[in-house]
């Protein structure tokens, strides 16, 4: 049974079979000092975190692991006299180290447009993203948008 205050370990495997220990320790700290999350392979200490430090840790290795993400987002189409505007629930590939505004435009602008009749108009197109899953909450808010 584990001391009071600290937590049970969480374990998994790796791929070569080696068990992953994640352990938090709050007792025998000096007072205000934060509490250790320690990450163990096998019988070595690999890292010793700040509760802070972890919880961005586990955020990364999320959208590392994530390979799809379903996101709401509101596409804009104006053109001269009419604007249209569409909700849309899309499933995208998660991004990964590129530039927000690179993936959006990658992944998400083909939702816009209103079709063949307004190929040839001038427009001004929009996508904003509505709402998005955690650990990619940060991508809510974000907006491109083109003219042509």
């Amino acid at each position: 049974m584990p001391a009071r205050n600290t937590s049970p370990a969480t374990t998994t495997a790796t791929r070569s079979g080696y068990r992953v220990v994640v352990t938090r320790t709050d007792d025998g700290l000096i007072a205000g000092a934060e509490p250790i999350i320690s990450v163990l392979s096998g019988t070595c200490d690999i890292m010793n975190l700040a509760p802070s430090t972890a919880l961005e840790l586990s955020g990364m290795l999320a959208r590392a692991a994530t390979t799809e993400i379903a996101v709401k987002i509101r596409v804009t189409n104006t053109y001269p006299g009419e604007a249209f505007e569409h909700v849309y629930d899309v499933v995208a590939p998660a991004p990964r180290d590129e530039y927000t505004d690179d993936w959006a435009f990658d992944h998400l602008w083909e939702h816009t447009g209103e079709g063949p009749e307004y190929a040839n108009t001038p427009a001004a197109y929009e996508v904003e993203i509505l709402g998005a899953p955690e650990p990619f909450a940060h991508l809510v808010g974000l907006t491109v948008d083109s003219y042509g």
